[in-house]
C-alpha cells in the first residue's frame, strides 16, 4: 500500500479483487505516503499503523461476502479499497 493514488502515495493497488473463499490476501507496504494501515469496515480485521517499506499484513477470507477496507490516516482522502468473496 502506498501506491499512486489520490494526489500522492494514498492508493491500494488493486483498489479491488475478487476471490474464492479460503484465500489468503497479503497487503505490502511501499514505504511511500507515511504511516498507512488496513482496516475492515466490519472490523473483521485490522493492521497496525506501519511505514517501513515491505512490511506486510495478511488475511484469510473463509465466508462469501463484500469486504470494504480503508486506511485510516486517509481515508478521507480515497484511500479504500474492497474484495469480493465467492
Amino acid at each position: 500500500m502506498g501506491a499512486q493514488g489520490n494526489n500522492g502515495a494514498y492508493a491500494f493497488a488493486p483498489p479491488a479483487i475478487e476471490i474464492s473463499t479460503g484465500t489468503t490476501v497479503l497487503w505490502k507496504w511501499t514505504g511511500k505516503g507515511g504511516n498507512h494501515d488496513v482496516v475492515a469496515q466490519n472490523s473483521s480485521f485490522e493492521s497496525e499503523l506501519q511505514s517501513t517499506e515491505g512490511a506486510t499484513f495478511e488475511h484469510t477470507f473463509d465466508d462469501t461476502g463484500t469486504y470494504k477496507y480503508y486506511c485510516t490516516p486517509h481515508r478521507a482522502m480515497g484511500m479504500k479499497g474492497g474484495i469480493v468473496v465467492k
